[in-house]
């Protein structure tokens, strides 16, 4: 325990040394370049940011921003999971599907955007864009995952002639869980970078990247420094979810393996 807290209070101070050398190269940059036009300073835009959480309307956009990025997740996440699933029982369909995700992954962002703009709405394209982009990722860790189950629990669990309902249970799913889920906070965040960024483009009204286009289209920086600092604070927040329900994904595995050796006794 003791161990366990020294390291965590060493990642804080490491990642606190780190934000400030980048509040430091800001102030630098911003100094040098003495344009709040081209670079906001540090005061302007904590002063916009915090001006943000009085504004009616930002709660709005931002709900509406985190909805379309949870439901694109969960889509990508059910389809990515599925699909690695089918590919580990029947190899022909891995090696034809290899080819599919080979093409959506280099498929170029932007030309999808604007071609999902003309056949859907600006409200549908940037859930779209996003599911696209993380279909491939989540299909990649789960086939990691299950590539990686222990191999000689399967085999204890064929031998003790455990149903397919608990090797699922207590093998396959502990064991996957935690691979998975380990790289969630990382896909949220690429999520809702993607779906800004969609929103941006696609001019979404209601919503971060359509504040964050009206705030580029007006010259208001502080603002547009602002709102880029909300993503990337929700960014990190959504990483440290993940990493708590990692740790329980991993208390998981090791009660499936314990059943596993159980039973062997």
């Amino acid at each position: 325990m003791n161990s366990l807290k020294s390291i965590l209070k060493s990642n804080a101070l490491w990642t606190l040394a780190a934000a400030c050398v980048l509040l430091l190269a800001w102030h630098i940059a911003y100094v040098c370049i003495k344009n709040d036009y081209i670079l906001p300073g540090i005061g302007s835009t904590l002063s916009a940011f915090a001006a943000l959480f009085v504004d009616a309307h930002f709660y709005a956009a931002l709900g509406s921003t985190l909805a379309r990025t949870l439901i694109s997740f969960a889509l990508s996440f059910a389809t990515g999971g599925a699909f690695a699933a089918l590919a580990a029982v029947c190899p022909p369909f891995r090696a034809a599907f290899a080819c599919v995700i080979s093409v959506v992954r280099t498929l170029p962002t932007m030309a999808v955007t604007l071609m999902l703009l003309i056949w859907s709405t600006p409200g549908v394209a940037p859930g779209i864009v996003a599911a696209l982009v993380l279909v491939p990722m989540v299909y990649s860790q789960f086939a990691a995952a299950i590539e990686g189950v222990d191999g000689d629990l399967l085999e204890m669990a064929r031998v003790y002639r455990l149903t397919r309902s608990q090797k699922l249970k207590k093998i396959i799913l502990p064991a996957v869980a935690p691979e998975v889920l380990a790289q969630t906070g990382a896909s949220l965040s690429l999520g809702l970078k993607v779906m800004v960024s969609a929103e941006v483009l696609c001019y979404t009204l209601s919503s971060f990247g359509g504040m964050m286009q009206q705030a580029r289209l007006y010259s208001e920086m502080p603002r547009f420094a602002a709102l880029t600092l909300c993503c990337i604070l929700i960014g990190l927040a959504l990483e440290l979810v993940s990493l708590g329900i990692k740790n329980a994904a991993t208390a998981w595995r090791k009660g499936g393996d314990g059943y596993v050796r159980k039973a062997h006794k």
